[in-house]
């Protein structure tokens, strides 16, 4: 991977999504890891490789979902959403934020 071009938390999130789309709590890399410090952590990360369009990131009411069933998700959204520690759990009383990686960023990997 191209390291020089991200920072930590970026690569944090995007050497998962190599099998995506995944939903957000997937990129969890222990369980003793919170869902609050997933998104202190991976956040920013997440909102970065999206304005870089090296993911894309969208809300589902439920998943598994059809990709293109999902509402995109950008800027203050995303940013506003992502940081939620609710949407990087797997509990079922939420809307689901799920990432997928473009054709820009799978060339990164």
């Amino acid at each position: 991977m191209a390291d020089e071009l991200l920072d930590h938390s970026e690569v944090l999130v995007l050497d998962p999504l190599e099998d995506s789309p995944l939903p957000l709590w997937e990129l969890r890399w222990h369980e003793a890891t919170t869902p609050q410090e997933l998104a202190d952590i991976l956040a920013p990360g997440l909102i970065s490789l999206a304005a870089r369009g090296l993911v894309e990131v969208r809300r589902f009411p439920n998943w598994p979902a059809q990709w293109d069933q999902g509402v995109p998700l950008t800027g203050d959204d995303l940013a506003r959403e992502s940081t939620r520690a609710e949407v990087w759990s797997d509990d079922a009383a939420h809307a689901v934020l799920a990432a997928h990686i473009t054709a820009a960023g799978r060339r990164l990997l």
